[in-house]
């Protein structure tokens, strides 16, 4: 049986042995095809995975955030409506304080004051109506920064997921 092959010339064994060596390289080729098709198709799942995990996120942060927004405008709504009510308060203060120092004195035992009185009472409520309008102005700006600051760190820690 071996007769035979031994007839055959050597180049036909180069050309068996190419044919086979040929055969095998494009087995291995369709199997690393198919292994790629295979790896392209896992990274696309994960791919599309992590992208709906950044999209849930991201929602969960904007909702949160927005929560937060709305909660800090109704703060400074507040904030602000108290202090007009602060203002309108030290308004009428003021005015009864100037009516007050526009009166003379109506004690029964006490002799007009004088030009001297006068002065001191009205520079009196002229310091009072100041110093109200003064910390008028440091109540609001300290009430509009605590909420702002408030709301900066819940923001905060809504974006962290804490």
């Amino acid at each position: 049986m071996t007769a035979w092959l031994k007839l055959l010339p050597s180049w036909l064994w180069w050309l068996l042995a190419l044919v086979l060596v040929a055969g095998a390289q494009q087995y291995r080729v369709m199997d690393a095809k198919g292994e790629l098709s295979d790896a392209r198709a896992e990274w696309s799942e994960a791919a599309r995975q992590a992208e709906a995990r950044a999209r849930s996120e991201e929602q969960r942060r904007q909702v949160a955030i927005e929560g937060i927004r709305r909660d800090a405008q109704e703060k400074i709504a507040a904030v602000a409506a108290d202090a007009a009510a602060a203002d309108d308060a030290a308004s009428r203060l003021r005015a009864r304080v100037a009516e007050l120092s526009r009166r003379p004195a109506s004690c029964p035992g006490v002799a007009d004051g004088g030009e001297a009185t006068d002065t001191a009472r009205d520079l009196l409520a002229v310091m009072l109506g100041r110093l109200d309008e003064a910390a008028g102005g440091v109540a609001e700006f300290a009430d509009r920064s605590r909420a702002a600051g408030l709301t900066c760190q819940v923001s905060y820690e809504a974006v962290r997921g804490n």
